[in-house]
């Protein structure tokens, strides 16, 4: 009995923390975060490796994924190429980036090719090992990989997290929101809510 108490308040709190750090907007499920989460500098660091997002300190849009992916991907990068286009409409300076999931599949060239389809303002990032489990605990992504095994290297199945994150130009994470559902949201929170900008 004092377990089932515990856990309803504990329950209570969470959801306090929430509504009290976060505005959310009843159209989707996109948290705009009240208080932005610092990113670590290793990680702000990766983000800005790459020479676009390195100039002029634009905001970022950071999404996870891997490039044998046959539709949630896709749409999260084409989403995120109306949302680079959306932003420049409102004059704000944004850069994309794609994160693989899945070095093992993923070389260079193969994520090189899939980006470019999506715009010349959509990077990606490539980990491996203990650096790609760090960055995707910097995010909280989560990914599982079934099937995949010492006899199957090549086609196993992927599960991932299809979080976005809107990342400021101080590294710190301000919006977070479903690539692949939420894009309408996102642009439409540059027009009206240009005080976060």
């Amino acid at each position: 009995m004092k377990e089932r108490v515990f856990f309803k308040r504990f329950v209570l709190i969470i959801v306090a923390i929430v509504v009290f750090s976060a505005h959310v907007y009843a159209s989707a499920a996109l948290l705009v975060l009240q208080r932005p989460v610092p990113l670590k500098a290793e990680t702000i660091a990766h983000l800005t490796q790459n020479t676009h997002a390195s100039e002029n300190n634009p905001w970022q849009l950071v999404i996870f994924g891997f490039t044998r992916c046959k539709d949630i991907c896709p749409t999260s990068l084409g989403n995120l190429h109306m949302l680079i286009q959306a932003a420049s409409a409102e004059k704000i300076k944004m850069h994309g980036t794609f994160v693989s999931i899945d070095p093992d599949r993923d070389s260079d060239t193969a994520l090189s090719s899939y980006t470019e389809r999506f715009g010349a303002d959509i990077s990606y990032l490539r980990f491996d090992g203990d650096e790609l489990e760090r960055f995707k605990e910097a995010f909280g992504v989560e990914v599982t990989f079934y099937t995949k095994n010492e006899g199957n290297m090549q086609n196993y199945q992927v599960d991932h997290s299809t979080t976005a994150f809107l990342i400021d130009p101080e590294g710190r994470i301000k919006v977070l929101f479903d690539a692949a559902k939420d894009a309408a949201a996102v642009a439409k929170l540059f027009q009206e809510n240009r005080e976060l900008f």
